[in-house]
This record gives C-alpha cells, sequence and structure tokens, in this order.
C-alpha cells in the first residue's frame, strides 16, 4: 500500500518536472539572433586579436589588411548572424571606428555580391574612404553563364596617392621641365581612420 503511494508520487512529479527540464534544454538552444548592435564586440575582439599578434606593427599594409580581414570574417562567420545583420555591423563598425572601410569591404564581399555593395555604399564607408584618401572599387565578376556558380566579387582597394618629381635631367632640356610631379599607386592603409587604439601599434 505504502509503495504504491510512493510510485504514484514519483510518476507525478516525473510528469510535472517533464515540461520544465524540456523548457530549460529549449531556452538555452534558442538564444537570441545576433544583431548589428551585439556584434561590434566581436568585430571589435576579432580585429584586436589580430593586431596584437607579434609583429603586426612591422607587417606591410597589404599583410595588415590581410590579418584584421582574416579575423573579422572568422569571427563573423561563427557568430551565426544572417548576411543582412553581419552588412549592417560592418557598417557601424566603420561609422564607430573600429574597422577601416576597406576591412569592411573586404569582409562583406567574402559574404555576397550584396553584402558587399551593400557596405561599400554606405555613408560611413564612403566618408572614411573620402577623409583619408583612399578608395574602394567593387565589381561582380562574371561567372560564364553557369547559372549553378556564385558570382565573384573583386575589390580593388587603393590607398593615398603620393606625388614625386620626375627627374628632370634630359627632359627638362627638351623643354619639359624638371618639375613635373606624377602619381605613385600607394597600397590600402587598413588603419587609416581607424580610432580604435589596436591598429598600428
Amino acid at each position: 500500500m505504502a509503495s504504491n503511494r510512493v510510485r504514484a508520487i514519483a510518476i507525478s512529479l516525473a510528469v510535472a518536472l517533464a515540461p520544465i527540464g524540456a523548457g530549460a534544454v529549449w531556452a538555452q538552444n534558442t538564444q537570441a539572433a545576433p544583431t548589428a548592435q551585439s556584434l561590434q564586440a566581436t568585430i571589435q575582439q576579432a580585429a584586436a586579436s589580430a593586431a596584437a599578434q607579434p609583429g603586426f606593427a612591422r607587417l606591410s599594409a597589404q599583410a595588415k589588411l590581410a590579418a584584421i580581414q582574416a579575423a573579422v570574417s572568422n569571427a563573423l562567420a561563427a557568430s551565426g548572424a544572417s548576411p543582412a545583420v553581419i552588412s549592417a555591423a560592418l557598417v557601424q563598425a566603420v561609422a564607430s571606428g573600429t574597422v577601416s572601410a576597406g576591412v569592411a569591404i573586404q569582409v562583406a564581399a567574402g559574404v555576397s555580391p550584396e553584402a558587399a555593395q551593400q557596405v561599400a555604399s554606405a555613408p560611413a564607408v564612403t566618408q572614411q574612404l573620402a577623409q583619408t584618401g583612399q578608395s574602394a572599387t567593387v565589381t561582380t565578376a562574371s561567372t560564364n553563364g553557369d547559372a549553378g556558380g556564385a558570382p565573384s566579387v573583386l575589390v580593388s582597394l587603393q590607398g593615398v596617392s603620393s606625388t614625386a618629381p620626375v627627374d628632370g635631367g634630359a627632359a627638362a632640356g627638351a623643354g619639359a621641365g624638371g618639375n613635373t610631379q606624377t602619381n605613385q599607386p600607394a597600397p590600402y592603409d587598413p588603419c587609416a581612420g581607424v580610432v580604435a587604439a589596436y591598429c598600428g601599434s
């Protein structure tokens, strides 16, 4: 008699607790989706970790760009955020000075052509490029008629052009003068326009 009563109580408790346990598991598996704001810390930490690598300050501009781009891309991919949220987060990161416009465009290009165009045309991005005298061009490569192939995105980044005098020697004797200036292409500087303390340190 007593054992039957204990069994009945145990069954009642198991039935009552089952929904609670299931609800706890469901709550753990349904974390809030990433937002552009919540990804700011992710982007900042990723960029800072790249810049914290030994010898970062001595790297070329291209190597710095590649390092920061890879770190931010990997972090955003692991976040599970949608392309639209990633694009918005990158634009916000540029506006706050966390990453440069070129880094943001390069990262977005790895997501989709639409993301790259969205980031490249954002006012905060174009403004930073203009303020630093740099430029970025985004083009979508042809897929050669293959409907199943994804189009590739080509990003051309250009740093501040420097001017250098041309040697007047013979040219000056020919009446060309020795003060002619030529534009020298410069690599894109991923730290230009970035206010984060890690960049370039």
